[in-house]
């Protein structure tokens, strides 16, 4: 599980990102779109507002039902040794979700079907050998969460977690930098075999367009170089399909299943001297990159479908600062449009749709003391 940590600073000639990471097993650590831990030390008292939920550290995950039931996943304390946050959303107010206990680690995400079933996923421990990482997933049952302990936890971490009926997917990074994916089928969850693929695997993102098909992406290192991969479930094994774009340096950051087969993965562009956004578009039939009217400079780090459209949230880096970056799917492309940046930086690294009229983005501000960050869809703007 890579442990990662990103600053950057806008300079006059353009971006300076200062990178910090732990692979364990080995691997190469690269500057995180979507990043596990929170950046810096900071407070971590909080308190609940109807607006959101102010605390030092970040948020990660998002999950809602409806406009009155919601949950958001993350992570508080200082780089190095965080502990686990979850939160819930009961139509008026945020607040930490009752009866879970903070553990040390992170929560990296969550999936939601009804009020009654929700899966959240990521790690326990820290990244140093007194408390080596091992995977965390937890269940909600409507009345309560509980820890997933059989099969027992695993060396390493899930960054991505998809639900889809009765089936689950949870996919993230092993020891070694290898490719690590549980399934759920409605009664228990195993192991999946992965494809063998050259280089570190780090998986971050996973959907379920339908009973036989499944899609999970992320990046790997070949040659030292990183790139982008996808793979894709047949109902009975995974297998590396081709990405629709040349070169390397690209990174897929997140899966969104939609209607009828069809689906949405987003990341980052780096192959260019000025990092830009990544959107592809799954018709049911081939991959397609997808046509952006967004700005060069930023990156997308999670998607969700909205009905028969979608979301996808992420960074613009504009005028020295680190804004937040939010776009429409408009059936061709993604159409950025406004979002609020609160006092200082801001990163989104999650979002979730319940209906047309509400949706959530969650992230965090700041670059040295981060805390976290929610915004609310209205159904006419972000708040």
């Amino acid at each position: 599980m890579r442990i990662r940590w990103t600053i950057r600073i806008a300079t006059a000639a353009g971006l300076l990102t200062l990178a910090a990471g732990v692979a364990a097993g080995g691997g190469t650590a690269r500057a995180a779109a979507r990043p596990t831990t929170p950046a810096a030390t900071g407070a971590t008292t909080a308190a609940a507002t109807t607006a959101g939920y102010l605390a030092g550290g970040q948020l990660n995950g998002v999950a809602a039902t409806s406009a009155g039931n919601a949950w958001a996943v993350g992570a508080t304390g200082p780089i190095g040794r965080p502990s686990t946050l979850l939160l819930h959303w009961n139509g008026k107010t945020w607040a930490r979700a009752a009866g879970v206990k903070p553990v040390a680690g992170s929560l990296t995400a969550i999936a939601a079907v009804s009020a009654t079933n929700a899966w959240a996923v990521g790690y326990t421990g820290w990244p140093n050998p007194a408390k080596p990482e091992r995977t965390l997933l937890m269940h909600w049952n409507g009345k309560s969460w509980a820890t997933v302990t059989t099969p027992k936890p695993v060396a390493g971490g899930f960054s991505a977690v998809s639900v889809a009926g009765g089936d689950a997917w949870a996919v993230g990074t092993a020891p070694l930098s290898a490719a690590l994916i549980w399934h759920w089928n409605g009664k228990s969850w195993a192991r999946s075999a992965t494809p063998r693929v050259p280089g570190g695997v780090d998986l971050l993102g996973v959907a379920q367009t339908s009973a036989s098909t499944a899609w999970a992406g992320g990046e790997i290192t070949p040659n030292g170089q990183n790139s982008d991969l996808l793979l894709r479930w047949n109902g009975r094994t995974w297998s590396r399909v081709p990405f629709p774009m040349q070169g390397v340096y690209h990174y897929l950051n997140g899966i969104a299943a939609g209607p009828k087969g069809t689906a949405w993965a987003v990341g980052q562009n780096a192959a260019a001297s000025t990092s830009a956004t990544l959107g592809m578009y799954w018709n049911g039939r081939a991959w397609a990159a997808s046509k952006e009217s967004v700005p060069a400079g930023g990156n997308f780090n999670a998607v969700a479908a909205d009905g028969g459209t979608a979301w996808a949230v992420g960074t613009d880096f504009r005028n020295r600062a680190t804004l937040t970056l939010i776009a429409r799917w408009t059936g061709k492309g993604w159409l950025k449009v406004a979002s609020p940046t609160p006092t200082g930086n801001a990163t989104l690294t999650a979002v979730a749709a319940a209906s047309a009229t509400s949706a959530w983005a969650v992230g965090y501000t700041g670059l040295i003391t981060p805390r976290t960050l929610l915004l609310h869809w209205n159904g006419k703007s972000w708040s």
